[in-house]
């Protein structure tokens, strides 16, 4: 399981990240745990404290990020991508503090798609992704939900509106739909709440192999 918000430097002291709390992958985290997994936490940039019960790898960024999740994910069952990865990274990294009294133009480029290799290197692993956007309907967020099904192979995907009240990042509560052939509405509840009903969804398909 992946979480947390990465972070992309732009020189020796400053970077680029996103307000990724690492929140509700901890609650699915301890959901996990409860019902007997074996799981490794990939754990980039969090304001939650992780519990010493848990087998934890540190990253930073997201290629830091991609390399340990590629090299676990033969040996694992189940991935649960939460963590917020960067999409853009930076083509030049500065190894010294950039001068405060200089212009500066940032120039990025697309980050490598963690999600869309999982499935290439183990087919028979269930990957649950997230998707997380903002301010538009529900039919988009389906829409948006089912491009990563078809580019990633994801076998359901959690999927959020978090310009809604109690719903950014870093809120205690979330409101969310869970999407693969149907959509399954969650209404706004705790995010150990959802994470119960996350892993119910899992546990079914696991148990009917429809997936």
């Amino acid at each position: 399981m992946s979480l947390g918000g990465t972070y992309e430097p732009i020189d020796s002291v400053r970077g680029i990240t996103n307000k990724s709390s690492g929140k509700m992958g901890l609650a699915l985290a301890k959901e996990a745990y409860i019902r007997g997994a074996d799981l490794t936490l990939v754990v980039a940039k969090v304001s939650v404290e992780i519990p010493s019960v848990f087998d934890v790898i540190h990253v930073e960024t997201g290629n830091e990020m991609n390399n340990v999740i590629l090299n676990l994910i033969p040996d694992f069952d189940i991935f649960i991508s939460t963590a917020a990865v960067s999409d853009f990274e930076f083509k030049k990294k500065n190894d010294k503090k950039i001068d405060s009294n200089s212009s500066l133009s940032l120039d990025l480029k697309p980050a490598t798609k963690i999600i869309r290799q999982v499935k290439k290197i183990n087919p028979n692993i269930f990957l649950v992704g997230f998707k997380a956007e903002f301010n538009i309907s529900k039919e988009e967020i389906i829409c948006c939900a089912r491009k990563q099904i078809e580019h990633a192979g994801t076998d359901i995907v959690v999927a959020n509106d978090i310009s809604k009240n109690e719903c950014q990042f870093g809120s205690d509560n979330n409101e969310v739909l869970i999407v693969d052939d149907e959509v399954l509405t969650v209404p706004l509840a705790s995010k150990r709440e959802i994470a119960k009903v996350i892993f119910d969804v899992i546990s079914k398909k696991l148990s009917s192999h429809v997936y």
